[in-house]
């Protein structure tokens, strides 16, 4: 028999539920809805991005913890880095997670990308897996070590992310009226679309839970730059053509780097209608419709037809593509 709590997970399982304890703090430190991304493929560089609802003012998270059966005041945890590139939004937490009581344990360290070198020794190098560091620390607040400074309290991390925004007082809707197996089934094909169409520098990311009204967020690895995406489909076939799309005004917020993809998939047919909507956020708030809880999307699958979504149209073979170029449009033109 073993001891309660005295075993340790395999490092996967034991990474799977420490991500987990830090999105639980954040989710109890920040007083208001925050956005949750986790990415849908491990390429490496960010384990989360966060942001205040609707702020776009996104924070990425590279979580790095260990366990513990006994308190000690020394942490190490070791690691690589294979895909870092700093990033003044991107911070290493730093976290012990107590095996007995199943929980982290105060403090946890906050360290800036762009101090890594200042704070962790850098060790032997991994060959398959990149540069390998050594963070050690004392969670002692009379230690004057590297991490010192970098302390923060564990039901503190959201407050010490530096938001620009303070959190909404209004109430937050809930998920969006479509069934949620016809938006799972636009969402996977996306996704499937876009890992063909990357690169290995984007890190695709999924909302969790599922209620922001931006369903993916994208990052440059290289660069930082981002763009996210809502994506609505269509399913039903009627005799007009007329196709509908319905976004949630409580959880839509424009800006220029975020998106709006609404795809027709024909039942009957079992196919893919050729043209695809790719808008920009910004353009859709001036030409959608509707004054209630919804903004409306409307428009005819007839090609010959031309009203004031057909520029926005692109074939549906290459919406996901359209999407990852958007993310380095933006630093393409700040280049420039």
């Amino acid at each position: 028999m073993r001891q309660g709590g005295s075993w340790r997970p395999g490092d996967a399982q034991l990474g799977w539920i420490i991500e987990n304890r830090v999105d639980e703090a954040y989710i109890l430190s920040w007083p208001g809805q925050l956005e949750t991304y986790v990415p849908l493929h491990d390429t490496g560089g960010y384990d989360r991005a966060r942001a205040p609802l609707g702020s776009y003012d996104y924070r990425l998270d590279q979580i790095k913890g260990t366990a513990s059966i006994y308190l000690k005041n020394q942490v190490e945890i070791g690691f690589t880095t294979p895909a870092l590139h700093p990033n003044p939004n991107l911070d290493f937490t730093f976290v012990d997670f107590h095996l007995p009581t199943r929980e982290l344990i105060d403090p946890a360290w906050l360290v800036p990308s762009e101090k890594l070198a200042e704070v962790c020794t850098p060790t032997s190098p991994s060959l398959r897996r990149g540069p390998r560091w050594l963070f050690t620390a004392d969670r002692s607040g009379l230690a004057h070590d590297r991490a010192a400074k970098y302390q923060v309290a564990v039901r503190e991390l959201a407050a010490a992310r530096r938001w620009s925004i303070l959190p909404s007082k209004s109430a937050v809707a809930g998920v969006s009226a479509n069934p949620i197996e016809t938006g799972t089934f636009f969402e996977r094909h996306f996704d499937a679309a876009f890992l063909e169409a990357a690169s290995g520098d984007e890190v695709l990311l999924a909302a969790a839970p599922d209620n922001f009204g931006r369903h993916r967020l994208a990052f440059s690895k290289e660069s930082g730059q981002w763009a996210s995406i809502a994506i609505h489909g269509s399913a039903a076939s009627n005799s007009t053509q007329l196709i509908q799309a319905n976004i949630h005004a409580a959880t839509f917020f424009p800006n220029p780097r975020h998106y709006i993809l609404v795809q027709h998939y024909d039942r009957r047919r079992a196919e893919w209608y050729r043209w695809s909507w790719f808008i920009r956020s910004t353009d859709f708030a001036r030409l959608a419709t509707g004054k209630g809880a919804y903004l409306l999307f409307t428009t005819t699958l007839n090609p010959q037809r031309v009203n004031r979504w057909t520029p926005y149209r692109v074939p549906t073979t290459d919406a996901a593509a359209t999407f990852r170029s958007a993310i380095h449009a933006t630093a393409s033109r700040r280049a420039a």
